[in-house]
């Protein structure tokens, strides 16, 4: 068991935490504290790690998928996962086989039997969550490659194949793959009928990839429309899902993203359609 140390017991954690409840749901959390489990974890005959996170001594109300970016570790997204276990879900992140942290360093593999392998993770990860929190429901949620794979969860590149996840109610991803050239295309978003979230920056542009940060803005501009949503923070860049700058500004839209389309609260829902962005940052809704 990995404890969230650096989470509660640090002043940057008062500022973040503070800011994504209230001190009481802080002290709380200080109190029964928020732990990661690193399970051995099996996808087909391929051994490999899931991270399970979630507040000891409560019951999660809901579920979280989480993929992570090209090479990372979920222990890379502490901060994010600590967000989401502190709203009521418990957090199953994969070690993905192109992660830094995995034993074969996909050596094995080539980028389209990692994108293969990283669909395989998460139909792992959602058949452990129906073992292991039956009747939860269940949003995916990623950053960077790992944005495509929730998205897909959510019904993307269904023009692909059927990648779709039924257990999926809503998607929540940071720094959408952009306009991958002979991967994404006018289609790719069309069976994507879930709420979903993008979460980008301004500043967000990734080599050979993402120039230009609004294309991160395509998979809702382009899906149909109807509970989609985008934040663009002003400034922030590639690594905003880490925590980094601007990670701040993105915590009340996520919180109420995640309480009206994971949890089902309708209150949650309706201030999420009125809610404003921060000065110089910019927040789309796509209801009709």
């Amino acid at each position: 068991m990995i404890a969230r140390r650096d989470i509660l017991k640090t002043g940057a954690a008062l500022v973040v935490i503070g800011m994504a409840s209230s001190l009481p749901d802080f002290a709380l959390a200080a109190q029964t504290g928020i732990n990661t489990d690193n399970l051995p974890f099996t996808v087909g005959n391929r051994a490999t790690r899931l991270f399970v996170t979630r507040v000891d001594g409560k019951k999660p109300k809901g579920v979280v998928l989480f993929s992570t970016g090209w090479s990372a570790s979920p222990d890379d997204y502490v901060r994010l996962q600590a967000i989401l276990a502190m709203e009521g879900f418990v957090v199953l992140a994969p070690l993905h086989v192109d992660s830094d942290d995995y034993a074969d360093k996909a050596t094995k593999f080539d980028q389209r039997q990692v994108f293969l392998e990283r669909i395989a993770d998460m139909r792992a990860a959602s058949a452990y969550a129906v073992r292991n929190y039956p009747g939860l429901p269940v949003i995916a949620a990623g950053h960077s490659f790992g944005s495509l794979i929730s998205l897909c969860e959510g019904g993307a590149l269904a023009n692909l194949a059927p990648f779709r996840n039924p257990a999926v109610k809503a998607v929540l991803a940071f720094s959408s793959p952009g306009k991958v050239t002979g991967l994404i295309g006018p289609e790719s978003y069309k069976a994507l009928t879930v709420p979903t979230m993008i979460i980008t920056g301004t500043a967000d542009t990734v080599d050979q990839f993402v120039t230009d940060p609004k294309d991160h803005l395509y998979p809702i501009e382009t899906s149909p429309a109807g509970g989609k949503y985008a934040l663009v923070v002003a400034g922030a860049d590639h690594a905003l899902a880490h925590g980094k700058a601007g990670f701040d500004h993105a915590l009340p839209a996520m919180r109420l993203f995640v309480e009206a389309y994971g949890l089902g609260d309708d209150k949650a829902r309706k201030r999420l359609a009125a809610w404003h962005a921060a000065p110089g940052d910019t927040f789309t809704v796509r209801e009709v």
